[in-house]
């Protein structure tokens, strides 16, 4: 066995030493490991000098140190103390990067409630999609400039929004709302060069696509296949092509009781295409909150109020694996390299799952902070371990899924393999109200929230290339 490496900062001469035992899971910053005796009034400061040290950089790189899946916010020796644990046996310390707390840059006031967010890539030419309770979709520039404004389509909320084409990768740039009328629309437009804030451009739609009986719910696009899916309250998920062609001709729904509920407008509707879909999927047993691809575009995940997570394969339109929790579910997201899914729900808590068929757990791991339902998580465009996640107790949270632990209890029978962790930056709503609708992160424009008080905020952290986003605080 190798013997420990000894370092005694000029400080610290007159402290006991621990054995530590130094890894990291970023493959460019690894050192070869060797057990190390250090001072056990070293914090976060003193041991990422030792670490930069040890690695020889030109430049400082500040790290954080994680024990037991917790991040070190005392002393060595304070946390000894608080867990009980003796200095005579080696102790295991990761080291990752900082995660800066994500500053606030700025906020643009809409009309109305703000229910989906969408950054649009690459920067320069960044824009954000949000979709309304007041039935309409818009495009704002990072200045908070309204580009551009569907004309009235929908005749309820809009829910749910998403990118087909970004502005800047084509001439034409698109785009598809859904919401509370069951339908979803295709909209296109051509970028102006102009500056446009007292006459934004007005969109009209080209498509529409009906199917779903009740609230569309959420929509994810794939544009490696060209296809899109939905989700609905009508327990139904729902595959589509933009290629109309490919799709069967539908006729307008009938009147209903839920339609005639329908906001109140001044002007007729535009005429639209209607499509169907190319398949209805019906593994469900209630409202599905989201639907989402997998990284492999013939697959996707969906959760739902019954409580279960489902694999799909869209080629066959059938279920591939169901996993059942313990409570209703209302978001999800991928984190792909890591082969975990994060799960919100109506419980207040994330949970971690491994989707493979090969494993044993319902879920891995418990997260928890929020202290109402989490209707949107995004994961980090920068770091493989972040995701955020947002809630309509008006709050966004940030989350490293490497900081979880083990606890005595699963609290109220969550089957994580007994392991919980809890977030590492809260953000607040600037305007000091209001759920939180949709989250959404991007590299050069940052984490993006909306909501109840109808504004879009935009914060970014450590890492985020400079861009430039007028702050109307």
């Amino acid at each position: 066995m190798a013997e420990a490496m000894d370092i005694d900062p000029p400080s610290s001469s007159n402290f006991p030493k621990i054995q530590i035992n130094l890894s990291t899971r970023d493959t460019t910053l690894s050192i070869p490991l060797q057990p190390l005796r250090i001072p056990t009034n070293l914090k976060r400061y003193g041991l990422s000098t030792l670490v930069n040290h040890l690695l020889e950089t030109s430049k400082p790189i500040p790290f954080d140190f994680l024990i037991d899946g917790k991040y070190l916010r005392t002393s060595i020796d304070e946390y000894l103390t608080q867990a009980g644990l003796s200095s005579e046996k080696p102790l295991d310390v990761e080291y990752v990067r900082s995660q800066l707390p994500p500053t606030y840059i700025g906020s643009f006031e809409q009309d109305d409630w703000i229910s989906s967010v969408n950054i649009s890539s690459p920067s320069p030419s960044s824009t954000i999609l949000t979709g309304s309770f007041n039935g309409t979709a818009q495009i704002t520039s990072l200045s908070g400039e309204v580009l551009a404004r569907t004309v009235p389509m929908h005749t309820q909320s809009v829910k749910s929004t998403t990118w087909i084409t970004h502005p800047g990768q084509s001439s034409e740039a698109s785009f598809l709302t859904a919401g509370l009328d069951r339908t979803i629309n295709l909209w296109s437009y051509t970028p102006s060069q102009e500056p446009l804030s007292s006459h934004p451009l007005q969109i009209s739609p080209s498509t529409s696509y009906i199917s779903h009986k009740s609230t569309i719910t959420s929509l994810s696009y794939s544009p490696s296949t060209s296809q899109f899916i939905s989700s609905s309250s009508d327990h139904t998920i729902a595959l589509w092509s933009t290629n109309s062609s490919l799709l069967p001709t539908v006729t307008a729904p009938q009147s209903t009781a839920f339609t005639r509920k329908r906001r109140r407008t001044t002007t007729k509707p535009p005429s639209t295409i209607k499509k169907g879909p190319l398949a209805v999927l019906t593994s469900h047993t209630a409202p599905v909150s989201q639907v989402i691809h997998s990284t492999d575009p013939t697959a996707a995940y969906s959760v739902s109020w019954d409580k279960s997570i489902i694999t799909h394969d869209l080629v066959t339109s059938q279920p591939v694996s169901t996993r059942t929790t313990q409570h209703p579910l209302l978001s999800i997201t991928t984190l792909p390299t890591l082969s975990l899914l994060a799960a919100g729900s109506a419980a207040r808590h994330i949970t971690l799952h491994d989707p493979r068929e090969s494993s044993r757990t319902v879920q891995t791991a418990v997260l928890r902070g929020h202290t109402n339902g989490v209707v949107s998580l995004v994961k980090s465009p920068e770091n493989e371990y972040i995701f955020a996640s947002g809630s309509h107790d008006g709050s966004v949270r940030i989350w490293d899924v490497r900081s979880v632990s083990s606890t005595s209890s699963t609290d109220g029978g969550d089957d994580g393999e007994g392991k919980s962790g809890g977030s590492l930056f809260v953000i607040k709503r600037e305007s000091g109200s209001g759920k939180v609708f949709g989250v959404d992160w991007s590299r050069d424009v940052g984490l993006v929230s909306v909501g109840e008080d109808k504004k879009i905020q935009v914060n970014r952290g450590e890492g985020m290339a400079d861009v430039t986003v007028m702050d109307q605080s």
